[in-house]
């Protein structure tokens, strides 16, 4: 395997390369430990490792733990504990999940069972990724009774599409799963001719997409996620993205691509201008570290150094053709990838925005719409549930300003009066006083703290200035009956087709946030909106959250049965609209989605 690594090859060069070097990517990957060892209070990458890392597993930090048994960290055990109680507890129905979390044990050097017990009820049951997650853990040398790494990979070839990407669903490929595609490939390419004609054709069609800026965009939109997929892709095949032609455009290479959005912290955003994301962090580390092994003749991201089982199956071997050792340096395994994670997080899930009505208030406090044969009695209890919790906490209620006015007030008066008693009588401290009292003052006359019964008004509102009236809907068909939550409502729907009057310039999210207003239903959003119209994203509806029934898990939105592009922040209504909040367990797959062109 070494000797293919450091074998001799033959590149495209450009004459315009990037001036990027290993110290600068070492840099990148260093600040983002530094961002994340502050986020978690840690005082060392191993402090890191043993509380923070171990604390998530099975959640938020699978894919950090792996990365770092890549940058040498042995010593796993508190995370490999953590993460076998979490599968042990958990019933886990999605099998690319069952799959990520064996290749996490792999990782972390188990020799747990579950590794190889899980490939006969997870290869291909989920669609391509459970293909590409299988053939991951099937490439660090693990085996079952259904497949082997030839059959799998034959099933992926044949999944190649025209254009010579893949994609899960759809016409044409798909940047994100062509790469990630090509990582679980990798290491037959030199071995395995198809393979080869393969993935030479997806190198073209990622080529052919790489933006001037060096990035990609999904779905309409651009962001690091896709481009660290690549990156990691190529740095599997042994391509130096700073050296090959075909992945520099205007001067600008795959590293330029994801360093676009790199913040002042070390973290990096998912869009342009944007806060920090942590699935665009995640993403952007372990491409880097990706990069970073091919620079020195390591194997890729995901041939796990820390494996238990060390002898990786080897492919069917056919002679190689005339050339072929000037073909693209070989790679000798495939990495791994947060593609689901990053998927309910961009715009490709079209899961966008939404506000937390019930945490903004500070409870868990919010109503259900509850089933009914009937349409409008559905409408009916959910408006009456909203009311009802509005009536309960307005008994005998005033506004609160008033009150917390006169308790500023009385504590100023209180801490003068301490001050005159101890002798502190100098003038600046009463002036101090007054400024933070006043302070405080203003603070309470232009916030406005909404309690449920307050935010929930449980009655529609009045637009004097309304353009027209579209119609929106809220269902969960796809999870019915899968689950005792009573949340799930036994016929899927958590809000009939209902209208709304809108105003111009009135968005998708306007409405669904007066929807949630109007019959209580409750919806949170993940991460930072930044504005009203921005790109935020959905984490929740009726207490129905992404990943809840698998990794590709979560919720999108339909106009008029199109999946739009745009954040539903950014897309303005017209009369007559139909709109749709669907939860998917299979990012749209499930719903036989057709997208906006």
């Amino acid at each position: 395997m070494s000797a293919m690594i450091l074998s001799l090859y033959i590149v495209p060069f450009s004459a315009e390369c990037s001036d990027h070097t290993v110290g600068e990517v070492d840099d990148l990957i260093g600040g983002i430990v530094s961002y994340k060892l502050g986020q978690a209070g840690a005082g060392s990458t191993e402090e890191w490792l043993g509380n923070g890392i171990a604390e998530g597993a099975g959640t938020a930090t699978d894919w950090y733990a792996l990365t770092l048994s890549q940058c040498g960290y042995t010593d796993l055990s508190a995370y490999e504990r953590s993460l076998t109680e979490y599968i042990g507890s958990n019933n886990i129905s999605s099998a690319t999940s069952r799959e990520k979390y064996a290749l996490a044990l792999c990782a972390a050097g188990s020799d747990s069972s579950y590794i190889s017990d899980i490939l006969d009820s997870s290869i291909g049951e989920q669609g391509m990724m459970s293909w590409i997650y299988g053939l991951h853990i099937l490439n660090n040398g693990y085996t079952c009774s259904r497949f082997t790494a030839e059959s799998v990979v034959d099933t992926i070839l044949s999944m190649q599409y025209d254009d010579g990407g893949w994609a899960l669903f759809g016409d044409y490929g798909d940047i994100d799963v062509t790469a990630m595609t090509v990582q679980a490939l990798a290491p037959y390419y030199h071995s395995k001719s198809s393979v080869r004609d393969s993935v030479d054709r997806a190198v073209d069609f990622m080529s052919r997409k790489q933006l001037d800026s060096g990035c990609y965009q999904s779905f309409g939109s651009l962001n690091p996620e896709s481009t660290a997929q690549v990156l990691t892709a190529v740095s599997a095949l042994g391509i130096d993205c700073r050296y090959d032609e075909r992945f520099i455009k205007n001067g600008n290479d795959l590293i330029d691509g994801i360093v676009h959005f790199r913040l002042p912290d070390g973290s990096f955003s998912h869009t342009e201008g944007g806060e920090t994301n942590e699935t665009a962090t995640v993403q952007a580390y372990y491409s880097f570290v990706a990069f970073r092994r091919m620079t020195e003749g390591k194997s890729p991201l995901l041939i796990l150094d820390n494996r238990r089982n060390k002898e990786a199956p080897q492919p069917q071997t056919e002679a190689p053709a005339q050339g072929d050792t000037d073909d693209v340096k070989t790679a000798a395994a495939s990495t791994v990838t947060a593609a689901e994670e990053k998927q309910s997080s961009t715009a490709k899930t079209a899961v966008t925005t939404s506000v937390s009505a019930s945490k903004a208030a500070g409870t868990q406090t919010a109503a259900t719409a509850v089933s009914s044969s009937s349409d409008t009695e559905t409408a009916a209890v959910t408006s009456a549930h909203a009311a009802e919790i509005r009536d309960e906490e307005q008994v005998s209620k005033g506004s609160y300003k008033p009150k917390v006015i006169i308790i500023i007030i009385c504590s100023a008066a209180v801490l003068s009066l301490i001050l005159l008693i101890i002798g502190k009588r100098s003038f600046k401290n009463f002036i101090f006083i007054g400024i933070i009292a006043g302070a405080a003052v203003i603070l309470v006359l232009v916030t406005d703290i909404s309690s449920p019964g307050e935010y929930y008004s449980g009655s529609k509102k009045v637009k004097e200035n309304a353009v027209g009236t579209v119609t929106m809907e809220i269902r969960c068909d796809t999870i019915a009956g899968r689950s005792e939550s009573g949340h799930i409502p036994a016929d899927g729907v958590i809000l009939p087709p209902t209208a709304f009057d809108f105003e111009a310039g009135e968005t998708v999210f306007d409405i669904l946030t007066e929807a949630a207003q109007t019959y209580g239903i409750q919806v949170e959003n993940k991460g930072s909106a930044g504005s009203a119209h921005g790109m935020v994203y959905i984490s929740g509806i009726n207490y129905i959250y992404e990943y809840d029934f698998g990794d590709l898990s979560g919720w999108v939105y339909h106009v008029n049965g199109i999946a739009p592009s745009r954040s539903c922040g950014e897309y303005e209504l017209s009369d007559g609209d139909r709109i749709e909040w669907l939860y998917t367990c299979e990012i749209g797959h499930d719903l036989n989605e057709v997208y906006e062109q």
